[in-house]
């Protein structure tokens, strides 16, 4: 059921955060017949989620529609696609040439034991298997068309690749003592979920006066509740930590880039 309008979409995903915050499930969906983006959740929970938005406009003390509209960039597709097809090439690659698995596998010996610092990027675009794939890709596709439209699409992949690389690094480094290795996109994919956080987090507290508190814990306690839905998998195989680690980075990153000024056409 509908909960609001809104004309671009890091203004939705802002206002979803807040939904998600309260524990309640969201959707957004681009307008059939315009250029803004629809929010939608479940019908009995409808009143009690704009109850909960109006107080959280009314705390923000003024309004950033149209500011963020004006900010909306392309949505990526040409990045993305590439993105996707560098996974599939190289998932194909490994079926013939098994090697590119312990030659690029993010491994804390690898990278601070015998100095192939290249191991936390390749590690990216390896996978264990065609679900671990299209797992990372279909999400990877919606957390990335969604960093697109905030911050541009090349910057955009560059921060998730960079968040992703990062915090392969940083899982790695917390592993010293262990014989770790790990693989795959999820942890760049967590990379874009944290710049989509950082960005809101930006977003709710610039320039608007007062305690700004309660403004950083709502994008901040939405994004962590997405992480805990998506991050943490029954599966024992899942990097919990490597999610973690490329969430934290990826926030700092979303800060960052949405506090650099910029100008659409420069994407």
């Amino acid at each position: 059921m509908l909960v609001g309008c809104y004309g671009g979409m890091a203004a939705a995903f802002e206002r979803a955060l807040v939904i998600l915050a309260m524990g309640l499930a969201c959707q957004i969906e681009k307008e059939p017949t315009g250029d803004g983006y629809v929010l939608l959740a479940e019908p009995g929970a409808v009143e009690r989620i704009q109850e909960e938005l109006a107080m959280y406009e009314h705390e923000q003390a003024q309004p950033v529609l149209i500011e963020v509209a004006a900010a909306e960039y392309d949505a990526g597709a040409l990045p993305t696609a590439l993105w996707v097809a560098c996974l599939c090439a190289v998932f194909w690659l490994q079926r013939d040439h098994p090697t590119m698995v312990a030659q690029g596998v993010c491994s804390a010996q690898g990278i601070f034991e015998d100095g192939e610092w290249w191991r936390p990027f390749t590690a990216l675009f390896l996978h264990a298997d065609r679900t671990h794939l299209l797992s990372n890709v279909a999400s990877g596709v919606l957390f990335g068309t969604w960093v697109c439209r905030s911050l541009g699409p090349w910057l955009g992949w560059t921060l998730i690749l960079a968040a992703g690389t990062l915090g392969n690094s940083l899982n790695a480094a917390s592993h010293l003592d262990s014989a770790f290795a790990s693989l795959g996109a999820s942890t760049a994919v967590f990379g874009a979920l944290g710049i989509l956080t950082g960005v809101a987090i930006f977003q709710t507290t610039r320039d608007r006066p007062g305690p700004k508190i309660f403004r950083y814990l709502v994008p901040l306690g939405g994004g962590l509740v997405l992480l805990s839905w998506l991050g943490v998998g029954s599966d024992p195989r899942t990097d919990v930590a490597g999610h973690v680690c490329g969430f934290a980075v990826g926030i700092l990153l979303g800060v960052a880039a949405a506090w650099w000024p910029r100008h659409p056409t420069q994407a």
